[in-house]
């Protein structure tokens, strides 16, 4: 064997057992405890500073529970609705009692109808994930049977890469590895966090009094400036979701999703000029014709749709970026669920 095939070799093996000792202390082979295996915080108590993102924000300190619960407090068997999503149903940079699901409790508590309201979102989860939750991660929190899951989604899944939406056909050996595996999370937590860079997704302050705003979109159609966009495979994961939610006995809501890179002007749609030759009304038209999805599922399988996106109003001051509420967006998100959701409950 050559010198450099030796340095090759011993490189290689060193690697391998820096692998191997990275599983043996952070893995989950040898835990028996399900909930270990799936790749949320849990009894996490994280200080958050959000003064630089919005107005009146503060250094709090973010919380999930035993169960992965954002916030918690409640025993599981007292849920009444479980919801979930992406980072937008997380609300990472919210307080806990500034979130829209703490908006929607105090609204449905006061017209008499006193819930709790459980938050699942998991900062950016795609339909993907979240179909992946309920065999890993909601079958193990005991005695958690929801009257309803409300499911808010859309904006994820239509910056999702092919690659990504591929791994719902992984074999059953690949499912054991992803959930025992520390190095694989680690690698998919990474690769996430990178598309999310990529598409945008991520949290950032927007000095609003800066960016420039147009009637023109940047490409003619959606095609053309995403390619990789798949409603069907979309179309298919929502209907599953939908048969999953059923499965626990619960009723399914799906609510669509808006941005806050558009705005109506004198009545001109007007989106954000992007560096990237994209602009706020590009966005809007991929992520309409994901709620379009939304909405059609929904027709398909009998499951309740709520419009958010054309229900609601939003202004000045409801983002901090142009996919992120602030505390005022929140709780238009909140009143405005409180609405329809009283007729379900």
């Amino acid at each position: 064997m050559g010198h450099a095939a030796r340095i090759i070799a011993v490189n290689l093996g060193l690697l391998l057992a820096a692998i191997i000792a990275a599983e043996a202390v952070f893995g989950a082979w040898l835990i028996e405890a399900p909930l270990s295996r799936v790749n949320i915080q849990r009894n996490a108590f994280v200080k958050v500073d959000a003064r630089d993102l919005y107005p009146g924000g503060t250094l709090f300190h973010f919380t999930r529970d035993e169960y992965g619960v954002r916030g918690g407090g409640a025993a599981p068997h007292a849920i009444d609705i479980l919801t979930i999503g992406g980072s937008t149903t997380e609300q990472l940079y919210l307080p806990d009692d500034l979130t829209w699901q703490s908006v929607l409790t105090r609204e449905l508590r006061a017209a008499g109808r006193p819930v709790t309201i459980a938050n699942a979102g998991i900062d950016g989860q795609s339909t993907i994930g979240m179909l992946r939750n309920f065999e890993a991660w909601f079958p193990h929190v005991p005695g958690l049977h929801p009257r309803l899951v409300l499911a808010y989604v859309g904006i994820n899944d239509a910056y999702l890469r092919p690659k990504s939406t591929d791994r719902l056909g992984f074999s059953s050996h690949f499912k054991m590895l992803q959930q025992n595996s520390a190095v694989l999370r680690l690698w998919e937590t990474a690769l996430g966090a990178l598309n999310a860079r990529k598409a945008k997704l991520n949290h950032g302050r927007v000095d609003w009094t800066r960016v420039n705003w147009t009637e023109v979109p940047g490409f003619s159609d959606t095609r053309s400036a995403w390619p990789d966009w798949r409603p069907a495979a979309y179309r298919q994961r929502l209907t599953d979701m939908v048969a999953a939610i059923r499965s626990m006995g619960a009723l399914p809501v799906l609510v669509t999703q808006r941005r806050g890179d558009i705005r109506q002007r004198d009545g001109r749609l007007e989106g954000v000029v992007g560096d990237d030759g994209l602009t706020g009304l590009d966005h809007a038209r991929l992520l309409a014709e994901a709620n379009q999805v939304t909405l059609d599922v929904c027709g398909e399988t009998g499951a309740i749709c709520l419009d958010l996106a054309a229900g609601i109003d939003f202004g000045d001051g409801d983002f901090y970026d142009f996919l992120h509420n602030t505390p005022n967006g929140a709780d238009k998100i909140g009143r405005w669920l409180a609405g329809p959701l009283l007729t379900l409950l």
